[in-house]
């Protein structure tokens, strides 16, 4: 009778429980929103949005998007975690940006809700169906012209989504090659929608704006911002004769249409009509912004025949971005910051007196132990108090030092500014070293930056170690765990102004470049490559503007480059004092570097590279759970025009 009841009581409780779960997710319903309308890139960064809506109680958890890549086949399938925190009143509707990097769609997507060790409810979304091996053309409005699509570049992807949808980080745009939108579009942006706008212009974006009947929303902050307008209202007009000339084919309508009079500041008109400007270009650093004087949603260009025309010259009209890119290998960084992990082991020398004195203590104590005498108890009192003298030194002397690094982390940053006429780039490497099982948290500030694991080719694993990106007011934040002697790897990918700006002039005796250094730190070991030789130059100071002038007979007099030279040239970087992981760096780096930078531009005899070397980091990472030690550094080429007055 008593086992009847129990076993009643089991099953009754455990019908509870499994009715509980349920109930716990009714009050929840959710949307979402991959890519660009559904569809993506593989191995490009792509915006994901989730809208959850609670009918149900107040409630708190997080909402969690899993990412698996990887082969079952060669067995290195992973998975990455984005997270973020959610925080649900009763009838609350809220959003939640993503960017993710989706590398396989043969994995589904995970996205669910999670109550402290409980998942409250979740959803498999298959990507077979959703990806694309174009670049986007991107139309973000409310209300799209029906075919609008169909007549946007064959060789793009064009797709409509809805403003809110828009990423809200500069590298969700990594597959957009062309974005259109009307001027009140820009007002609907939410904040990091309008800076990751804003990012991804001045790193080389292309926007094409247009506007409406009402032009109230031209007033905008935002938008005078980037589009500095003077408006002088609509004039009527029944043709653009102008536009034969522009794309090969006039625009007419049935009835007189409008368009806006307007001139922007700092711009150059492309085309006009009777005065008027119809198409003006803006550059917004290496990006351009597109204004159209008409509304392309509407008649008379809504129903043109040459709307295909139109759009494939206004797509010609973005200039290509073609830059020979100093880019260092991603496993020669990581190799180079292996050589150099910032853990101090005992000096040789101190060790080698160390265990000499010990052994000659030994021998000389155990020969008096041997000896014949009444001495022997004082003599091995003696051994034992040296034996606890030479413990004690060791420990205290050499272990202990040690065990404090037990965590520890090095930098590599490396910004690459070699062609003037192209955005900076930059990536910041971080290495992360145990010599026990740690748990971690870290951030790099509130900046929004493109976060990867690399894993070591000298690694047996195939796979990164487990780590979660959680999205944070403050930014970005890996959480991670790190197993005993082992090691961490990962890469930023991050949007920079040049930190050095300079000119550089050449007449018939010196080559003179006035340069001046942004940096809080000084630039050492700088090299010039300059008509298919390398030279040392002086020091660059930290915020000083400095002229360093070369002659051009003895340079004419230096050997042509070859690799023969570099193994001369390594041995006279000498790292600019005792930073042992800069020197160590430079071995690594420089050979391969050299050898780059000479196929890339020797044919360029009218511009320089400069690199230059800094013993510290631009970028602090902010430790949250433990609080290591460290070493940065940091490496940036610079490429200039050289101007001839002779």
């Amino acid at each position: 009778m008593r086992r009847s009841f129990i076993s009643i009581s089991l099953a009754f409780g455990l019908i509870i429980i499994g009715s509980a779960l349920p109930s716990l997710a009714a009050g929840y319903s959710m949307e979402h929103s991959i890519g660009f309308n559904g569809y993506f890139q593989l191995n490009k960064w792509t915006p994901l949005n989730v809208v959850l809506d609670n009918q149900g109680r107040a409630a708190r958890g997080t909402l969690e998007v899993v990412v698996t890549a990887g082969s079952e086949y060669l067995e290195d399938v992973n998975r990455t975690l984005y997270t973020a925190e959610v925080d649900l009143p009763q009838h609350s509707r809220k959003r939640y940006a993503f960017t993710i990097l989706i590398k396989s769609y043969t994995h589904a997507l995970i996205i669910r809700l999670r109550q402290k060790d409980k998942v409250i409810f979740a959803r498999s979304i298959d990507l077979r169906t959703y990806f694309t091996e174009k670049n986007f053309a991107v139309v973000a409005d409310n209300f799209v012209a029906p075919d609008i699509l169909s007549v946007l570049p064959d060789r793009l992807f064009p797709v409509s989504v809805r403003p809110n949808s828009l990423p809200e980080t500069w590298y969700g745009y990594d597959s957009v090659k062309l974005l259109i939108l009307q001027a009140e579009t820009i007002r609907q942006l939410r904040d990091r929608q309008f800076q990751a706008l804003i990012q991804w212009l001045t790193q080389g974006g292309y926007l094409i704006i247009g506007t409406g009947l009402n032009y109230g929303s031209l007033g905008d902050r935002r938008l005078q911002d980037i589009l500095p307008l003077r408006i002088a209202g609509h004039q009527q007009l029944s043709e653009l004769k102008s536009m034969e000339a522009f794309c090969g084919r006039a625009l007419s309508g049935p009835e007189p249409f409008l368009v806006l009079n307007t001139r922007i500041d700092n711009s150059k008109i492309l085309l006009k009509e009777n005065g008027i400007p119809l198409i003006t270009r803006k550059d917004l650093e290496f990006g351009q912004i597109i204004f159209l004087s008409f509304d392309f949603n509407t008649p008379p260009f809504s129903r043109w025949e040459g709307r295909r025309l139109f759009w494939h010259k206004i797509l010609s009209l973005q200039p290509a971005i073609d830059r020979p890119m100093i880019e260092l290998d991603d496993q020669q960084v990581v190799n180079s910051m292996l050589a150099g992990i910032p853990l101090k082991f005992p000096d040789y020398r101190a060790v080698v007196i160390f265990v000499a004195a010990y052994l000659i203590c030994l021998w000389f104590l155990l020969k008096k132990i041997k000896s014949p005498g009444n001495g022997r108890w004082q003599t091995s009192l003696y051994l034992v108090a040296m034996i606890a003298a030479f413990t004690s030194i060791g420990y205290w002397g050499f272990y202990l030092p040690n065990l404090k690094q037990k965590f520890s982390y090095n930098s590599f940053y490396q910004i690459d500014a070699s062609d003037p006429n192209a955005p900076a780039a930059a990536k910041y490497f971080i290495g992360l070293y145990s010599l026990k099982k740690i748990d971690y948290g870290l951030n790099f500030g509130a900046n929004s930056v493109a976060i990867s694991p690399v894993v070591s080719e000298k690694s047996d694993a195939k796979i990164p170690n487990p780590y979660v990106l959680q999205n944070m007011d403050r930014g970005q934040q890996i959480i991670g765990s790190i197993q005993r002697w082992s090691h961490n790897f990962y890469k930023l990918n991050l949007p920079v102004a040049s930190p050095l700006v300079g000119s550089a002039r050449r007449d018939k005796s010196f080559l003179t470049l006035m340069i001046e250094n942004k940096l809080p730190h000084n630039l050492v070991d700088c090299l010039i490559y300059y008509r298919k030789r390398f030279f040392f130059v002086e020091d660059i100071l930290a915020g000083n503007r400095q002229t360093i002038k070369v002659n051009l007979t003895k340079l004419k007099q230096k050997e042509i480059f070859g690799e023969h030279q570099v193994d001369s040239i390594v041995r006279r970087f000498h790292g600019n004092g005792s930073d042992a992981y800069l020197r160590k760096a430079q071995r690594k780096l420089i050979p391969d570097l050299l050898l780059e930078i000479h196929q890339k531009y020797q044919v360029q005899s009218d511009s320089l590279i400069l690199i230059g070397w800094m013993p510290a980091g631009l970028i602090q990472p902010q430790f949250n759970r433990v609080h290591p030690s460290g070493a940065d550094i940091t490496m940036i080429t610079w490429g200039l025009p050289v101007e001839t007055a002779l």
